[in-house]
């Protein structure tokens, strides 16, 4: 009976051949966020964030079970400014990572400028979601030209992060950029209008709350279907 792990794609698998013994088939995949920069010469900056989330298998008491799922923000960085080509074969090249390729997902900002951005992606072969951020508190979708936009508030994406840091359900990593990133989630701020209707607004001297989108995109897409939140579902690698 082997005690090792081993990951093949993005499947975690404890390997036995006791035909008795049910495999618990666990998973490692990371969720790739990109805030494109939606204007040149201000603070807003193009971020990426990357988080791990995976579920691993183990023994127990009568053969295997899957321990608790677990979400790390591992990686956030500002990307400098650069065209939307150059920014395109940027991504391309980040999503080839070797510790990436195979288990990844891309979520990309596809708002205004972000859709030629996403076309270009579309043209290097380089599977996402486009995730469009609107306002309001609700998440729809939208068919145009036979690509599919999922149209997310800002509130439901930095709300529902909120919520999954204080919970524990999503950590932040011993990453360079932990300070900032944890700076920018501090310099939200919510301000209600005279709808009723919550806003979250802020951002630092150095960036519009770049990171934390990128950091909520990704999060937003660790549970959304084009992912298969459940183990053992990735249909069609970011579009379904």
């Amino acid at each position: 009976m082997s005690h090792d792990l081993i990951q093949i794609g993005e499947e975690l698998v404890i390997p036995c051949a006791d035909p008795a013994v049910s495999i618990a088939r666990g998973f490692r995949r990371y969720l790739v966020g990109i805030d494109i920069a939606q204007s040149a010469g201000t603070v807003d900056a193009n971020a990426v964030a990357i988080i791990e989330d995976s579920c691993v298998p183990r023994w127990c008491e009568g053969g295997q079970e899957l321990g608790p799922r677990r979400r790390v923000i591992v990686r956030a960085e500002r990307i400098p400014s650069m065209s939307y080509v150059q920014l395109a074969q940027v991504t391309k090249a980040l999503m080839l990572d070797a510790m990436l390729v195979g288990r990844s997902y891309l979520v990309a900002d596809a708002g205004g400028p972000g859709r030629s951005y996403c076309d270009l992606l579309d043209a290097k072969s380089v599977l996402h979601t486009r995730c469009q951020i609107v306002s309001g508190e609700n998440e729809t979708e939208t068919t145009e030209r036979g690509v599919k936009f999922n149209n997310v508030s800002k509130n439901l994406l930095l709300g529902s992060m909120n919520s999954a840091l204080h919970t524990g359900d999503l950590l932040i990593g011993d990453i360079p950029m932990r300070a900032e990133l944890q700076t920018e989630l501090e310099a939200v701020e919510a301000t209600v209008g005279v709808s009723g209707r919550m806003r979250l607004t802020g951002g630092t001297a150095s960036g519009h709350l770049d990171i934390a989108m990128a950091a909520a995109m990704a999060y937003w897409l660790s549970d959304h279907r084009t992912v298969g939140a459940h183990v053992g579902e990735s249909p069609l690698r970011g579009y379904y």
